[in-house]
C-alpha cells in the first residue's frame, strides 16, 4: 500500500510552497506507482478537488448561496449517500466510455452510436449494465442514524 500526503503552505493567503510527504511507502515508490498509472510523478490534490466541486454542484444543500439547506448532519448524510449511489451506479461518466467495435445505427437522421456509456461501477466490473432509478430505490438501505426518518 502506498499513501502520500500533500501539504500546502500559505503566507498571507498566498500559496508559497507545496511539499509531498509519504505516509506509507517511499518517495521513489510513490513516483514509480504514479508513472505506471500514466500520471505525473508528483502528488496533487486535483482529483479530490474535482470530486468536491462535483459534489457541491450536484447536491443543492451544499451549493453556496442557496435556499436549500440540510436541517442537520443525518439528513445531509442521506442526501450525499443518494448522490454517491446515483453517481456510481446510474450516471455515465464520459471519461469511462468505451469505443464500440461496430457502431449501432439509431435510425432516421440520428448519428450512429459509437460509444458505450458506463458509470464507474460498470467500469469496475461490479455491474453488467447501468442501474435505473427504480432499481436503485428497490435496494435495501443500510441502517439509518438516529433521528432520521
Amino acid at each position: 500500500m502506498l499513501y502520500g500526503h500533500v501539504k500546502k503552505h500559505y503566507r498571507r493567503r498566498r500559496l508559497v510552497r507545496v511539499t509531498q510527504v509519504p505516509r506509507c511507502g517511499t518517495h521513489t515508490a510513490l513516483k514509480t506507482a504514479l508513472q505506471t498509472l500514466g500520471l505525473s510523478e508528483r502528488l496533487n490534490t486535483a482529483f479530490g478537488e474535482r470530486v468536491n466541486l462535483t459534489l457541491r454542484q450536484s447536491v443543492a444543500a451544499l451549493v453556496r448561496r442557496t435556499w436549500s439547506t440540510a436541517q442537520g448532519a443525518p439528513q445531509l448524510l442521506l442526501i450525499v449517500g443518494w448522490w454517491r449511489a446515483d453517481d456510481h451506479f446510474i450516471r455515465p461518466h464520459e471519461s469511462l466510455r468505451v469505443l464500440l467495435a461496430q457502431p449501432i445505427d439509431r435510425g432516421r437522421k440520428r448519428r450512429p452510436q459509437r460509444y458505450r456509456q458506463r458509470p464507474p461501477a460498470m467500469a469496475a466490473g461490479l455491474r453488467g449494465k447501468r442501474w435505473t432509478v427504480q432499481e436503485l430505490l428497490a435496494m435495501a438501505l443500510p441502517p439509518t442514524p438516529l433521528g432520521v426518518g
